[in-house]
């Protein structure tokens, strides 16, 4: 998996899929440091839903 970004290119559909990715990857890896799984988790979920708001009002567009 390529985790570089191209500079002039970030579907936010992509990024999206990516931190859904890393939130289930969250949960599987318990609690690390100052925050737990389950914050991790909700952080990067809401992350998601708000890149998938974006590209859904790209594709309206």
């Amino acid at each position: 998996m390529q985790n570089q970004l191209d500079i002039f290119d970030h579907d936010p559909a992509v990024l999206a899929a990516k931190h859904r990715e890393a939130a289930q990857f969250a949960l599987t890896a318990g609690d690390q440091g100052f925050f737990t799984a389950q914050e991790r988790y909700d952080h990067l979920t809401s992350e998601a839903e708000r890149l998938e708001r974006l590209a859904a009002m790209q594709v309206a567009a």
